[in-house]
């Protein structure tokens, strides 16, 4: 019985470590991941580019990345960007980083 136990607890611990973004998210860490975005990029003044959709956060950090590059602008810490996650209900329904 000691051993069901200790089994059923690892697959519960298991699976809440394997849906960790659901502590601040409606969708799991992979559902995150692969996801359709919208790419936005923010200027160290602030001012907002759109830089088009994609599909995965990673894809997303990269055409952030390469703009800042681009624009001469990788060295400096005061430029960012958002994520923002495609469903059927909204065009910005989760902003990720």
């Amino acid at each position: 019985m000691k051993k069901l136990l200790f089994l059923v607890f690892m697959l519960v611990l298991a699976s809440c470590e394997k849906d960790r973004c659901r502590s601040y998210s409606d969708f799991t860490c992979e559902e995150i991941e692969q996801a359709n975005y919208n790419v936005y990029f923010y200027f160290p003044d602030q001012q907002e580019e759109y830089l088009g959709q994609t599909t995965g956060l990673s894809s997303c950090g990269s055409i952030a990345h390469s703009f800042a590059s681009d624009k001469n602008l990788y060295g400096n810490s005061e430029w960012g960007y958002i994520c923002c996650m495609i469903t059927s209900e909204s065009q910005c329904y989760e902003k990720h980083r």
